[in-house]
């Protein structure tokens, strides 16, 4: 009976230990997420699933972010980066593609010859990150006749 008490008590102080280790680890976390915030007005839109080449026809190459006023377009691996003004925004739509049950978003720009130029990928929508929907906002205050799909929590 004895053996049973203190094994008990220790699973519970184990327990203990552990929820305390995850609330410190989210402080932490959420601390440094402001400090990066803060330095940094970039924030990012795009998520890039493992999807083993197949993403290649599916989805553009590069992160995607955006600020006050403009949209970056950042290829890490060639170290490549493209600005454009949210104003330039053509077209935000959602397509009818899914990827890991989220839908896959493009974004248009005329280039210099008028051609488009066209960017898709994956929002990085999450209960943590609610970026996407702000540049969605940002676009449809730029440019509304722009927005050809609205945002929806549950069509992201």
């Amino acid at each position: 009976m004895f053996m049973y008490i203190i094994i008990c008590v220790f699973l519970i102080l184990l327990i203990i230990a552990v929820l305390s280790l995850v609330i410190l680890s989210r402080m932490i976390r959420k601390k440094h997420k402001a400090e990066i915030a803060a330095n940094n007005p970039m924030r990012r839109i795009s998520f890039k699933p493992p999807l083993f080449a197949l993403e290649n026809n599916l989805l553009s190459n590069e992160m995607f972010y955006f600020d006050a006023t403009n949209f970056y377009a950042i290829n890490h691996k060639q170290q490549r980066k493209a600005v454009f003004p949210i104003t330039d925004i053509v077209e935000l739509r959602r397509t009818s593609v899914t990827v890991r049950d989220k839908k896959v978003w493009q974004v248009i720009f005329h280039g210099t010859d008028n051609n488009e130029i066209v960017f898709k990928f994956i929002n990085n929508y999450s209960i943590i990150n609610k970026e996407f929907p702000e540049f969605h906002k940002k676009v449809a205050q730029a440019n509304p006749a722009a927005i050809k799909s609205k945002w929806r929590f549950w069509k992201s």
